[in-house]
Parts: C-alpha cells; sequence; structure tokens
C-alpha cells in the first residue's frame, strides 16, 4: 500500500506540472494552490509575493501571470525537445520526432487533438506519458505482476535518460530565467528539482 502511495504521489506531481506548463493556468488552479499550505510550500517565491494576495485572482492572471507564459514559453523558450535539442531549431510534429517513435515503440498514441501542443515533444506532455506508465505501475503493483512493475520501471528511466531528463532540466533553466514573476519562476524550479529527483529515485530502485 505504501508503494501505491509512493507512485500516487508521483503521478500527482507529473501531472500538476505539467497542467502548469502546458497552458495558462485558471483561477481554480491557482486558487487550490493558494489555499492549499501543502502545495503552497512547493511555490516557495510565490508564497512570498506580495500581489499574490493583495490582488484578485482573476485580475493577476490575465495581468500578471498570462504575460509571463506567453513570455516565457510562446514566445521566447519553445517547450519542445526538437526546437531546444536540435541545430535546426524548428518543432517537428511528424512521425519522424524521436519522442513520439520513443511513445510508439512503448506500445502508446497521443492525441494531439486534445492538447495546446503543437508535437509530442512538448514537455508537458512528456510528462503526461510519464504519468500514464506511472498509472500503469499502479495497477501492476495492485495485481501483483512484478514483470510488469519492472517493464514499466524501465520504460520510465529509459525515457528520462533519452528524452524528459535529458533536455528538461536545462530548458527548464533557460525558461526560469527568463520568468519575470515569482509564480513562474516556482514553476520552473519545481519542475527542474522534481525531474532530477525522479531519475535518482528510479536510478534507485
Amino acid at each position: 500500500m505504501e508503494k501505491i502511495e509512493e507512485l500516487q504521489a508521483r503521478l500527482n506531481m507529473y501531472g500538476l506540472i505539467s497542467r502548469l506548463l502546458i497552458e495558462e493556468i485558471d483561477v481554480e488552479t491557482l486558487r487550490k494552490i493558494k489555499e492549499n499550505p501543502e502545495i503552497l510550500e512547493l511555490f516557495p517565491e510565490t508564497k512570498n509575493w506580495d500581489l499574490f494576495y493583495e490582488k484578485d485572482l482573476d485580475k493577476l492572471i490575465k495581468e500578471d501571470l498570462n504575460v509571463d507564459f506567453t513570455t516565457i514559453f510562446l514566445l521566447n523558450v519553445y517547450p519542445y525537445e526538437s526546437v531546444f535539442i536540435h541545430d535546426e531549431g524548428h518543432i517537428n510534429p511528424t512521425v519522424t520526432n524521436p519522442t513520439f517513435m520513443f511513445y510508439k515503440d512503448a506500445g502508446y498514441t497521443i492525441d494531439m487533438n486534445k492538447t495546446r501542443a503543437l508535437s509530442p515533444d512538448h514537455i508537458g506532455v512528456e510528462m503526461e506519458f510519464m504519468m500514464n506508465l506511472i498509472n500503469e505501475e499502479i495497477e501492476a503493483e495492485r495485481e501483483g505482476d512484478t514483470k510488469a512493475v519492472e517493464r514499466l520501471r524501465s520504460i520510465q528511466k529509459n525515457f528520462l535518460e533519452k528524452h524528459l531528463g535529458y533536455w528538461g532540466p536545462i530548458y527548464l533553466m533557460a525558461a526560469r530565467d527568463m520568468a519575470e514573476t515569482p509564480f513562474y519562476y516556482d514553476v520552473c524550479q519545481l519542475a527542474l528539482d522534481f525531474i532530477l529527483s525522479d531519475f535518482e529515485y528510479l536510478c534507485d530502485e
């Protein structure tokens, strides 16, 4: 049971970070962060940001956070592995995309119509892939299928080594340094710390 709780915590963290990186934040999500002390602890700069308490959340989103999101992720530091890693510097949404090929080899398909991402190698989509693997691992744990658990663990570690953990930390440092608000500084730092710690977790298993 403890193992499943551990896996669920990993899944939840990937889910939170993916949501924050893939599109602008909404009032409901921001309110949950603000009103939940445990979640707020993950955002130390935001916790000490005066505007976070003084300004109406809807106004804060429209006037500050959405502007920062656009500046970082849509205009300056594109959150796509193909853009960040390859010299060509353009998004590769085709079936030749190495990340897409990794998904396919692992037996997964990504419905790009359900996301705002332009390519399957968006950092948020890569985190959703990790969520799918962890979710399957939870089911395998419940069923006592040790072979499936080992296989899923291996895929997760391999994916971090070759994709998310390879380019994500460098990308997130660049995005973090571009942030104008404490909130998106925290989002990038949280994602960076979590990817590194999750890779360490998988290597220690």
